[in-house]
């Protein structure tokens, strides 16, 4: 069924989307015999090093290039340089390009933007995936996040792009700790046919565990279903209009707040540039609202929302912009920029990590 959904020939299962990533770069490396790997700006992929430079890896990540979406001279990178192993893309990028999701570090001000053009990434896409197959890389599609959120399908048949690997995560089954890897029979091919003990390896005590195998079984049982299939049918329509009439309720009520979305993945941008911005999730979590893991800065619907629950979600946003209005939190004063604000908190942490030193 996997090996359906994504195309593929063959699939291998793991504890984690982190864990089926890396097996996926990993073969990637052992079949091109090349070093590198290619991340786009701002894009997750677990929490291993060569895909987490920066913030959070506590060593350089030397066989990483961090390139730019949607941009000429990330193409001319992977046209020139010969020691490219594969590119991975976490199609959630399609939503903030060259930014990561936003949290509260990235919330202190109004300057948090977002934007997405169905279109335009897909014909991103394709001309990554042309170049990719001139240069004999590997490209690797990390669904792990999205999952069976876009399409039945996936990312692949939502922006019409096939991919060379595909790893899945969480979604794939309710939950429980699972990692998958689909992939071309060449790539998934563990060992070399005139060097049989050259082998690229892989293994993981709770691999292919029966209870995770069960659920995941469950979940693409399900997924074959006319109920569940009916819930794709007009999903951009159906979202796209309701982010517009969320939009709208926050224009009428006069409140600096609105909504981004792709799909049912939704993210919350400011328009006023007030160092309190990140708070809004906690009068959220008030009105009984409780926004994904990065802070305030996304939503995430289940697919089967229908109008009487997503009417709810709105009178409840807007109740909690409502209070934190009423509270002062969105007050500026004359002149205030985003710069400015950044500039101030800068100073500020600045100032504490030398009265500490001293």
């Amino acid at each position: 069924r996997l090996c359906a959904i994504s195309g593929l020939d063959e699939v291998s299962f793991h504890m984690s989307g982190t864990e089926a990533v890396m097996q996926a770069v990993r073969l990637a490396r052992y079949h091109t015999r090349r070093s590198h790997l290619v991340r786009f700006c701002g894009a997750y992929h677990g929490w291993w090093g060569d895909v987490q430079p920066g913030v959070g890896n506590p060593v350089a990540a030397e066989h990483t290039y961090t390139l730019k979406d949607m941009h000429a001279d990330t193409l001319h990178v992977l046209r020139t340089r010969r020691d490219i192993a594969c590119v991975l893309v976490n199609p959630l990028q399609a939503l903030h390009p060259n930014a990561g999701a936003p949290g509260d570090s990235s919330l202190v001000d109004g300057g948090r933007r977002a934007h997405f053009d169905r279109a335009a990434y897909a014909d991103w896409l394709r001309q990554v995936r042309e170049v990719c197959t001139a240069r004999g890389i590997v490209l690797i599609f990390d669904e792990v996040f999205v999952g069976f959120r876009l399409a039945p399908g996936g990312a692949q048949e939502y922006f019409g792009v096939r991919a060379d690997m595909v790893t899945y995560g969480k979604t794939l089954g309710g939950g429980y700790p699972v990692g998958v890897v689909c992939g071309k029979a060449a790539l998934m091919r563990r060992y070399r046919d005139d060097r049989p003990a050259d082998i690229c390896f892989a293994r993981g005590t709770f691999n292919s565990h029966p209870h995770v195998m069960a659920a995941m079984n469950e979940f693409l049982l399900a997924l074959d279903t006319p109920q569940i299939a009916a819930l794709y049918d007009g999903l951009d329509e159906r979202w796209n209009a309701r982010a517009e009439k969320l939009n709208a309720l926050l224009g009428e009520a006069g409140l600096p707040v609105r909504v981004v979305n792709l799909s049912s993945i939704w993210t919350v941008t400011y328009s006023v540039p007030s160092r309190y911005n990140w708070m809004l999730q906690y009068y959220l979590r008030a009105e009984g609202l409780a926004l994904s893991w990065v802070g305030t800065g996304r939503l995430i619907f289940s697919l089967n929302y229908g109008d009487v629950e997503f009417d709810a979600v709105c009178e409840r946003f807007v109740a909690a912009a409502q209070r934190m209005q009423a509270d002062g939190w969105w007050w500026v004063p004359d002149g205030a920029s985003n710069k400015q604000v950044k500039r101030r908190i800068l100073r500020e942490m600045l100032a504490e990590r030398f009265a500490r030193r001293g």
